[in-house]
């Protein structure tokens, strides 16, 4: 009688694990997988929404850059026209000048000329011609130099305007694509919500019919216990076998003391880990702080002066765009620094703009430039031919709205 008893029980715990394992499992991968695959989405999406949030920075300071550089060209054309205005008058100064001179006042100049009192006095009234002559030419000569040079800085202006209102163009497009790819990815976040949701509904009804069946199994055990015949020490037996498998299910369902121990200990090892990190970065930040590399990348970046500008280019000499520029020069000593404009902007050291150093990294809009001292860059600018463009010396270092200085050496 006790051997079937026992038997019995076996059968009865055997049946639970066999009824529970199989019902449980599905429903609760579902929410799992679903749990998984929203925090991924969720971390992609934050990622989408940081690069959007730096492209509007960047698209916003470059609405001003563009703005700003209106405002230069109507300032470059009201002193052309002042330009124009004043060679305009100047010729027409020495024009009458020269009529009076030489047209109309011919009987008079003649008889200044005849009426010369001494030789001498004749080359003193002759110089006096060729002075206002001069003077007459080398007033039209220096209006016309002028004209010509805010010419030149109010085409170098417009293309500079071009480019930017070019470069506006393509972050209008890239917003836009982040925008739909955000959209995307919050109406996918809320699709797992919906699935998780019902998955969750679907696990909690399982659990109940589960719990449900278990119940139904135990009522059905009592039933088929009380109906055997029992004597004193099949009661004992079973009691005690009860007890050693309540006991086995406790011991089973703790975790053990050393499990915990291990863990705490990795724990608290990795964290150890992660401060000496810390330290040493700190402090690999703080020996590479050296004055003398900065003004040595500073002067090595002068050294391509006059070469070539060439979008997505890598070569110093036969053609190279802003970051190219920027990544070649600290790699000749030895330092690694990202292709693209923006991630220069976001690795390094950030350091006040009031505290910049020659060999620092000055990031605009889209783009980037090594400053050398006395409120001056070197940098990679345009493609037109030098001096409008190509590797030059600008001034000043905030032409542009700056949006961080990054430190590399």
């Amino acid at each position: 009688m006790k051997k079937r008893l026992l038997q019995t029980l076996i059968t009865v715990i055997v049946m639970s694990s066999l009824i529970v394992t199989p019902v449980l499992a599905t429903p609760q991968d579902d929410v799992e997988s679903l749990e998984q695959k929203k925090s991924q989405a969720e971390a992609e999406a934050e990622n989408v929404n940081e690069e959007l949030v730096s492209l509007l920075v960047d698209y916003d300071a470059l609405q001003v850059d563009i703005k700003n550089q209106s405002k230069r060209i109507e300032e470059a054309e009201s002193d052309l026209k002042k330009a124009e205005e004043k060679e305009k008058k100047q010729y027409d100064d020495m024009k009458l000048r020269i009529k009076y001179m030489y047209e109309e006042g011919d009987t008079s100049f003649l008889a200044a000329l005849i009426t010369a009192e001494s030789f001498s006095d004749l080359v003193n009234k002759a110089e006096y011609v060729q002075k206002v002559h001069d003077y007459d030419r080398d007033m039209l000569a220096k209006y016309v130099e002028t004209k010509n040079e805010v010419k030149e800085l109010k085409s170098s202006l417009e293309e500079g305007q071009a480019e930017m209102e070019s470069m506006s163009d393509e972050m209008k497009v890239q917003k836009s694509n982040l925008e739909t790819t955000l959209a995307e990815m919050r109406s996918q976040i809320d699709d797992f919500d919906s699935q998780l949701t019902q998955a969750k509904a679907a696990a909690e009804e399982e659990l109940r019919r589960i719990e449900a069946e278990q119940e139904a199994a135990a009522a059905e055990e009592v039933v088929a216990s009380a109906s055997q015949p029992s004597d004193n020490n099949t009661n004992s037996g079973g009691t005690q076998n009860n007890q050693q498998a309540s006991s086995t299910e406790k011991n089973e369902s703790k975790p053990s003391a050393s499990s915990g121990s291990s863990n705490n200990s990795n724990s608290g090892s990795s964290s150890a880990n992660k401060d000496d990190n810390n330290k040493n970065e700190s402090a690999g930040s703080t020996n590479t702080s050296n004055a003398s590399l900065g003004q040595q990348i500073a002067n090595e970046g002068c050294k391509y002066i006059g070469n070539k500008y060439v979008y997505g280019g890598n070569s110093l000499t036969d053609g190279i765009d802003c970051s190219g520029f920027v990544q070649q020069i600290h790699k000749k000593f030895g330092i690694s620094t990202p292709r693209s404009s923006g991630d220069i902007r976001t690795h390094g050291k950030a350091v006040d703009y009031a505290d910049k150093m020659p060999g620092d990294v000055i990031c605009y809009s889209g783009h980037v430039a090594i400053y050398i001292g006395n409120n001056q860059i070197v940098h990679a600018s345009n493609s037109a031919p030098y001096p409008k463009g190509g590797i030059k010396i600008s001034s000043p270092a905030n032409y542009r709205t700056v949006l961080a200085v990054r430190r590399y050496w």
